[in-house]
């Protein structure tokens, strides 16, 4: 029987991975049985082989001597069987390239699949041919085994660093942010001003800042405790927190004061953000979880000032402090800016 090239190599393709599911032994009957089964020539082998198939029946090697012996009367076709190693052999190289292709070039497991291509060469029996699948499959089990646990170690080690990225960056974020109030700390405070800083002298971006403290803050401690303070404290944090938006930082300065830098902000508008802030928190109103008493509502002082040409980071930081105070020694509750300063000397800004 004479079969083009091409449709040997295809229906080797497909006889070769079937015979390794059904863990038929690749011998030179074995094989020809099979081939034929594929070739679809010998009407009654197809009909056997689909009904042993698909009753899950297995092939033992009586069964496969039987198969083979009852259509082939025992004798090899020698030239047929020569062309049928001649074309396994082709795709079995085939394949070992395109896995060399893919892998490592410098893996064990790629030198080992070069050694097994080399020898395809050399092959003059089919049995050859068996030994070398043997081995590719044992070694290719082995590589996975190898692989798997490698990919097992990948993913602990992913883990592992996922979970400490997450603690990195939570004690990161917990070394700038103050615990009683929420909002960001003095190191942030700083560390953030000096970034605007240096925005704006390099792209003249300004920005302002507004400074806050309690009125009245050491007088409330004292009559109703720290404990109630600190809830005056959280108070405020929240105020500020749902008052300011985006790239806005507000931060607990030390005590009782409090800081707001606004980026990209001028003066004018700054105002209109100190003046929403003091609103918001007067009109809060707290009670007392044991007694129900309603306590004195909380008020608010600020100062406001706006970055300008002349300024270190600092200067900005001390107009709107003297701002701040300028704005208690007038009354307290009500805001100041920097422009306020400019109709009082620096010595009547006084610090109650």
């Amino acid at each position: 029987m004479q079969l083009e090239l091409k449709t040997t190599a295809e229906i080797a393709k497909r006889v070769l991975p079937k015979m390794g599911e059904l863990e038929v032994p690749l011998t030179p009957q074995n094989y020809r049985v099979w081939f034929e089964y594929y070739l679809g020539t010998h009407k009654n082998l197809v009909e056997e082989m689909e009904k042993i198939i698909n009753s899950g029946q297995r092939f033992t090697p009586q069964l496969n001597q039987e198969l083979y012996e009852r259509y082939f009367g025992g004798e090899v076709d020698r030239k047929h069987l020569e062309q049928i190693q001649q074309q396994t052999r082709a795709v079995l190289k085939s394949f070992l390239e395109q896995v060399i292709a893919t892998t490592s070039s410098s893996s064990e497991f790629t030198e080992k699949l070069k050694q097994y291509s080399a020898r395809l060469d050399r092959v003059k029996h089919f049995s050859e041919v068996q030994e070398i699948l043997e081995g590719m499959k044992k070694d290719t089990s082995i590589m996975i085994q190898s692989t798997s646990a490698l990919q097992r170690k990948l993913e602990e080690a992913t883990t592992n660093a996922e979970r400490l990225r997450k603690e990195l960056r939570k004690a990161t974020r917990e070394a700038l942010i103050d615990g009683l109030t929420g909002l960001h700390n003095r190191k942030a405070f700083d560390s953030r001003l000096q970034e605007l800083y240096q925005t704006f002298r390099q792209e003249n971006r300004v920005f302002s800042l507004v400074m806050l403290d309690v009125d009245h803050f050491k007088v409330f401690n004292d009559r109703y405790g720290h404990k109630v303070g600190d809830e005056v404290l959280q108070i405020i944090g929240t105020s500020l927190l749902d008052t300011l938006k985006g790239r806005d930082l507000a931060a607990r300065y030390g005590g009782e004061e409090f800081a707001i830098l606004l980026p990209d902000t001028e003066l004018r508008n700054a105002c209109v953000v100190a003046e929403q802030i003091r609103k918001s928190i007067s009109e809060k109103r707290l009670r007392l979880k044991e007694t129900g008493e309603q306590i004195p509502r909380v008020t608010v002082s600020l100062g406001v000032a706006q970055v300008c040409t002349e300024d270190e980071a600092d200067d900005v930081v001390k107009r709107a402090d003297r701002a701040l105070y300028l704005a208690k020694d007038r009354g307290r509750n009500n805001i100041k800016s920097e422009q306020n300063l400019r109709s009082y000397p620096e010595r009547e800004v006084g610090r109650l």
